[in-house]
C-alpha cells in the first residue's frame, strides 16, 4: 500500500488526523476515543456511527491495539523533514491561508475541527494582499527611517555645537577666574603692604609714646617726692610751691594728650563680589516718602513738625506692635522695603545719606509693615538695621545705645547679608571699618529695609552686580 493510502486508512474521519487511542464500534469503523466522546455529548443511551449512521451503544467501544501500533509506526516514519510547500501534518500542498491563525494550511486542514470555523483564502490571493501590506509598511518604515536619520543628523550637529559651547564656556570660566585670582593676589599684596606700612608707623608712634610716658612717670615720681618733702615744711615754705604746681599741671596736660594710635581696619574685597543691585519697592512705602532715579533716591517729604502731629495722633490709638491682618505697605512709620527678596546666599549693597539727618538701613522680614512704633524696631520684631546721621551711629535694639561719634562723619554705609551664616554686617564704605554685626538664624524671606526721619533723604548707589 502506498504511503498516501496508508495515511488515509490511519486517519480519523472526525478529526482528520492520525488516530489517538483508536477504538472500534459495533459497525467495525474506527475512531479516536476523544472524538467519539465529543460526539456522545448530546446522546445519553446510543449514538450513530459518524460514517455509516448505524446505532451503537457506549458499551460497544473496543480498543484497537493493532491499529494504534500501526498508527504510531507510521507517524514516526512521517516525522522526516517535510518538503517546502507541504503541510507538516498531512504532507499535502499548502493551498489555503488561514486568516485567523495567520498561516498557510492544506485542504485536509481546512476540514479539520481546528479550522472549520476559520476564514480561509487561496494562498495566491493572500500573498497579493500581504505583499501590498508589506509594501505599505516598507514605505512607512522608509519615511520613518528618513525622519530618524534627519533627527540623528540634527542631534549630531547639536552635540557638536554643545561641545563647542562647553569648551568656550570652560575657557571663559578659566580666564575669568584666572583674572580673579590675579586680582585677589594683587589686592592681598596691596593690603599686606598697607598693613605693613601701618604697622611700622604705629610701632614708631607707640615707641615714642612709651618713651614719653616713661619720662612722665619718672617726673611724676620726682614730683611726688618733692611734694612729700614740701608738705612737711613750715607754713611759709608750704605757701611757696607755685612752681611745683605749675610743673604738675603741665605734666598732667601732657599725659592726657598721649594716646595710642589705632590700627587701620581691614576691608575685605569679598564684599565687592557679593554686590547686588538694590532698589526700593514703592508699593510698600509710607505715603510721605517720595522717589526718583528709578527707585534709588528716597526722601521723607514730611517736616519734623507735621510728622510730630501725625505721630501723636497715631500714638493716641495704637496698641499692638503689629496688626493682625496682612499689611501691604507701611501706614504708620516712614519706611520702605527693597524689591529684592533674599532666601539664601551672600549679598552686599551700599546706602548713602544725603544730609545730616538720621536714617536707618538694613534687612527685615516681609511681615513687619504693620509696625506702629519706631522705638520697637529691633531684631526682636524682625528688623536688623543701624541708625546713623552726622552725630554718629547705633544699631537698632530694644535697649537703645548712645550714638558713637564717627570721625570723619559717616556718609555711606555698606550692608552685607550672609543668609546661611545668619549674620548682617555694616561697614563704613569709605574706609571699610566694621561698624556692627547682627547674628541670627534666618528662617524666612528677607528684604532690604529703609527708615527716614522727617526731611531726611538717601541714595542707593548703582553697583555692578557680582551675582
Amino acid at each position: 500500500m502506498e504511503a498516501e493510502d496508508l495515511r488515509e486508512e490511519l486517519t480519523c474521519s472526525i478529526c482528520l488526523d492520525y488516530f489517538e487511542d483508536p477504538v472500534s464500534i459495533e459497525c467495525g469503523h474506527n475512531f479516536c476515543r476523544a472524538c467519539l466522546r465529543r460526539s456522545w455529548a448530546q446522546s445519553s443511551c446510543s449514538f450513530s456511527c459518524p460514517e455509516c449512521r448505524q446505532p451503537s451503544g457506549p458499551g460497544a467501544l473496543r480498543p484497537n491495539w493493532a491499529l494504534a501500533r500501526l498508527t504510531d509506526r507510521t507517524r514516526r516514519r512521517c516525522q522526516l523533514p517535510v518538503p517546502s510547500g507541504l503541510c507538516r501534518h498531512h504532507r499535502e500542498p499548502l493551498r489555503l491561508f488561514c486568516e485567523d491563525d495567520q498561516r498557510p494550511v492544506c485542504l485536509v486542514c481546512r476540514e479539520s475541527q481546528e479550522h472549520q470555523a476559520h476564514v480561509m483564502a487561496p494562498v495566491d490571493e493572500a500573498s497579493v494582499s500581504y505583499r501590498e501590506k508589506l509594501l505599505m509598511s516598507q514605505c512607512s518604515l522608509t519615511a520613518k527611517m528618513k525622519k530618524a536619520m534627519q533627527l540623528q543628523e540634527t542631534e549630531m550637529k547639536n552635540t557638536t555645537k554643545w561641545k563647542v559651547q562647553i569648551k568656550n564656556q570652560r575657557t571663559r570660566i578659566s580666564t575669568e577666574f584666572s583674572k580673579l585670582h590675579q586680582f585677589l593676589a594683587e589686592e592681598e599684596l596691596l593690603f599686606l603692604q598697607r598693613l605693613s606700612e601701618e604697622e611700622e608707623e604705629t610701632k614708631s608712634k607707640l615707641k615714642d609714646n612709651m618713651l614719653r610716658l616713661n619720662e612722665t612717670i619718672a617726673s611724676l615720681k620726682n614730683l611726688m617726692l618733692e611734694v612729700g618733702e614740701k608738705s612737711q615744711a613750715s607754713t611759709l615754705e608750704l605757701l611757696q610751691v607755685r612752681q611745683a604746681q605749675e610743673r604738675i599741671i603741665s605734666i598732667l596736660i601732657y599725659v592726657t594728650t598721649v594716646v595710642t594710635h589705632k590700627l587701620l581696619p581691614y576691608l575685605t574685597s569679598a564684599l565687592i563680589f557679593s554686590a547686588v543691585a538694590v532698589s526700593v519697592a514703592e508699593v510698600t512705602a509710607h505715603p510721605k516718602l517720595v522717589f526718583s532715579q528709578e527707585g534709588r533716591y528716597v526722601k521723607n517729604a514730611a517736616s519734623a513738625s507735621s510728622w510730630s502731629a501725625t505721630w501723636n495722633y497715631f500714638v493716641g490709638w495704637k496698641n499692638p506692635l503689629r496688626t493682625t491682618d496682612l499689611v501691604e505697605r507701611f501706614q504708620h512709620l516712614p519706611c520702605v522695603l527693597g524689591k529684592n527678596v533674599f532666601t539664601s546666599g551672600k549679598h552686599y549693597w551700599e546706602v548713602e545719606n544725603r544730609g545730616s539727618l538720621e536714617i536707618a538701613v538694613g534687612v527685615c522680614q516681609e511681615d513687619i509693615m504693620g509696625i506702629t512704633d519706631s522705638s520697637s524696631m529691633s531684631p526682636h520684631v524682625g528688623i536688623w538695621a543701624i541708625y546713623w546721621s552726622s552725630a554718629g551711629y547705633r544699631p537698632l535694639s530694644r535697649h537703645p545705645l548712645t550714638l558713637p561719634r564717627q570721625e570723619p562723619v559717616l556718609h555711606r554705609v555698606g550692608v552685607y547679608l550672609d543668609y546661611e551664616a545668619g549674620s548682617v554686617s555694616f561697614y563704613s564704605a569709605e574706609d571699610g571699618l566694621l561698624l556692627h554685626t547682627f547674628s541670627c538664624s534666618f528662617v524666612s524671606r528677607l528684604r532690604p529695609f529703609f527708615w527716614l526721619s522727617p526731611s531726611a533723604s538717601l541714595v542707593i548707589p548703582a553697583m555692578t552686580s557680582g551675582k
